[in-house]
């Protein structure tokens, strides 16, 4: 995710190097999620290393997958990263203004796909995530991600990714499985 930095100056972070270090990265992030296209940038002992780990298995994409990936990986991708980046603000941020008065808070992300809203003390996001499927809308209730199943039950993930349309009816149709009808949201 860390070619999805969101702040204004992105790359403020100092870029890790070593003989011990090893960065990893998706083009399932990057660029497109039906890419599923993932590299390890290490020294070159170290990959020998990994390969070598009894725990490694050889994951290969198939090759049109590849061949999509190194192209969109090439000489333009400072300038398609550049684009995303700014769509994702975008749509981050016009996300943001729709949750504006519902009485969820959330902390804006500096980076990455997705928002995380506090729906309150009484609202279950497990529950509100049932109302909305019901209604063709599938959002993910924060639990899923948690290690116990329990933390974040008052969280939802919502991705960011979609356009401003999408995004609008989506909370549109949140506001009306909501438990308590946002005025905000009725009127979106």
């Amino acid at each position: 995710m860390r070619d999805l930095d969101l702040r204004a100056a992105p790359g403020t972070e100092p870029h890790l190097a070593g003989p011990r270090v090893i960065q990893i990265g998706s083009a399932s992030k990057t660029v497109w999620s039906g890419l599923r296209v993932g590299w390890i940038r290490a020294t070159a002992d170290l990959v020998r290393h990994l390969r070598q780990s009894p725990l490694q298995a050889q994951l290969s994409p198939p090759p049109l997958e590849q061949l999509i990936a190194a192209e969109l990986l090439g000489d333009g991708l400072d300038e398609m990263l550049a684009d995303r980046r700014a769509r994702l603000r975008a749509q981050r941020d016009h996300l943001a203004e729709l949750l504006d008065g519902t009485g969820w808070t959330y902390t804006i992300p500096q980076g990455g796909l997705s928002l995380w809203p506090h729906l309150g003390p009484t609202t279950s996001a497990t529950d509100l995530a049932a109302r909305a499927a019901r209604l063709g809308l599938a959002v993910t209730p924060g639990p899923h991600f948690a290690a116990d199943r329990s933390t974040l039950t008052h969280h939802l993930r919502l991705p960011f990714t979609a356009t401003p349309d999408v995004l609008s009816r989506a909370v549109h149709l949140l506001g009306r499985c909501s438990e308590r009808e946002v005025h905000r949201f009725v009127t979106a």
